[in-house]
């Protein structure tokens, strides 16, 4: 998988081709199984269109489950996996991730 440091201010929602691309570039998905997928329902995108890995996205995931930009309005188990993909993504990227995530990843 390609990692991308593009800046991640330059990726909005509207750049992915569809709801179900943005989904899956994104660690929460709070659609209900089986429905049609809605983008504002998707939270936390670390994936860019094309399916890079961008460095910046996953830095911007872990400061919002810190509480940045007012947080992420999801169930605490859903922030706790998508805690727990962020750690496995930081070693991608050969990075430590940060205490906080791993406080939540528990």
């Amino acid at each position: 998988m390609a990692i991308s440091n593009r800046p991640w201010s330059n990726v909005t929602p509207a750049d992915y081709p569809t709801a179900e691309a943005f989904c899956r570039a994104c660690l929460i998905d709070l659609n209900p199984p089986g429905e049609e997928k809605v983008k504002e329902n998707c939270k936390l995108p670390v994936y860019e269109p094309d399916g890079d890995l961008n460095r910046n996205a996953v830095h911007a995931a872990a400061a919002a489950l810190a509480g940045a930009r007012g947080g992420v309005q999801a169930p605490a188990e859903a922030k706790r996996r998508a805690a727990r993909r962020l750690i496995r993504l930081y070693r991608q990227l050969d990075e430590e991730p940060p205490e906080s995530l791993r406080r939540l990843a528990r």
